[in-house]
């Protein structure tokens, strides 16, 4: 068994802060963090920097060298573990080729959280030409690729390289609010491994996050990293942009319930201006969320920060959610209260939450569809997102040409 959860809980969260500050400022937090968990931390980061620099050099010495795959490889890294738009870049790669180029494509997923994303992508991707596996070695990588012959083209999302294949291109994910974090490597920092060892191999660097950080920040971030990088090395900023909201309650079907299942109709985002809102997301930069849901015009949102990074909800914790936001309707002044999740969050657990919302379908006091006026009803949301390029590389005439090169660049360097 492990620790309780309230505990688990106040850990995690301890972790979190920990990675967020430097080592000056760990002096304000708890002792127990100052002389338990910040060092615990600080040493596995040390054991992390060993291995590095090992398999660093058993590459260099050709001992450990990469694997080639029957077809291009496109690598999608990230310089940090939180909040770098990897899997909705991955995503979006996946459309872009399908549809422009006609060139179906085989996600692979390695490392922490793999079995999250291909449950996201393979909703999200459904009837689009790619298909997504979780693999751990080479030989998986191998097996995926007999077991999807269609595929021309491997996007493999492997934040921390773990996977020994070889990549005829290498994409670089950074989140421009956090780019480097504390400086420091997993998991006393969220540093993936030192920015210099990870730009040096860039052939593409992705500024995520750019409309949050501002203009300023992001041409400063894009400076810095420049100045590690190949000089050949392409830039582009993007975003991630709202795009609606799908209730997550159902239509009452029938007088049993024995039809409602599933997810309601879509909403207009207009529904969140000057809503309550309640978050429930388990999401790596929970701020981003918040600042969506505010630029969509929320009164008030709680609750974004409360959960780590791929949480898996208990059915108290959804119910709590639920309860928070039924009493914030009952307030005074309260036009509209609403909880809202994210497609990454609803899709690890999608079996638990159409469970739970199914129940009220039938309330009184809820709704799947339009607002009536002076009718207070509470509201369930899934934010649905994507992916927007906002500035491509100026070298450049549009951001189509720049996908372009990088396909191109991928095949070239597959067939050398």
């Amino acid at each position: 068994m492990g620790p309780p959860s309230s505990l688990r809980i106040a850990i995690q969260q301890s972790i979190r802060q920990i990675q967020r500050l430097d080592d000056s400022q760990i002096k304000t937090l708890s002792p127990a963090a100052r002389y338990l968990i910040a060092p615990g931390l600080s040493f596995v980061a040390g054991l992390t920097a060993a291995s590095n620099s090992v398999r660093g050099w058993l590459a260099r010495n050709g001992l450990r060298g990469p694997i080639p795959l029957p077809v291009p490889v496109i690598g999608i890294g990230s310089l940090t573990s939180v909040g770098t738009g990897k899997t909705p870049f991955v995503e979006f790669l996946a459309r872009h080729y399908g549809r422009a180029h006609a060139t179906p494509s085989l996600i692979l997923q390695a490392g922490p959280g793999a079995a999250d994303e291909i449950k996201f992508l393979a909703e999200v991707l459904d009837g689009q030409p790619a298909d997504a596996a979780p693999v751990a070695s080479p030989g998986e990588a191998r097996a995926a690729l007999t077991a999807h012959p269609a595929a021309r083209l491997v996007l493999l999302d492997d934040g921390l390289r773990s996977l020994r294949l070889l990549r005829d291109m290498e994409v670089v994910c950074v989140n421009c609010l956090e780019p480097l974090g504390n400086g420091r490597l997993r998991p006393r920092g969220t540093l993936r491994e030192p920015a210099r060892a990870a730009l040096r191999r860039a052939d593409a660097v992705v500024l995520h996050h750019a409309d949050l950080a501002g203009e300023e920040e992001v041409g400063r971030v894009e400076g810095t990293l420049a100045a590690l990088a190949p000089r050949h090395t392409l830039f582009m900023r993007t975003r991630m942009a709202p795009l609606s909201l799908r209730s997550l309650i159902p239509p009452a079907a029938s007088l049993d319930m024995s039809e409602a299942g599933g997810l309601g109709g879509h909403v207009s985002l207009a529904r969140l201006h000057g809503a309550h809102v309640v978050c429930l997301v388990g999401v790596g930069l929970p701020a981003s969320v918040e600042a969506h849901v505010r630029g969509l015009g929320a009164a008030a949102v709680e609750g974004a920060g409360d959960h780590p990074d791929h949480h898996e909800f208990e059915l108290e914790e959804v119910q709590a959610a639920i309860a928070r936001v039924r009493e914030l309707q009952g307030t005074p002044g309260v036009r509209h209260a609403c909880l809202i999740m994210t497609e990454k969050d609803y899709a690890r657990q999608r079996d638990l939450f159409e469970a739970i919302f199914s129940q009220h379908a039938a309330a009184p006091d809820v709704t799947s569809g339009p607002l009536e006026e002076g009718a207070p009803r509470w509201g369930a949301y899934l934010l649905q997102s994507g992916l927007e390029v906002v500035q491509h590389d100026r070298r450049f005439s549009g951001t189509k040409a720049v996908f372009n090169a990088v396909l191109r660049l991928a095949n070239d360097n597959f067939r050398q």
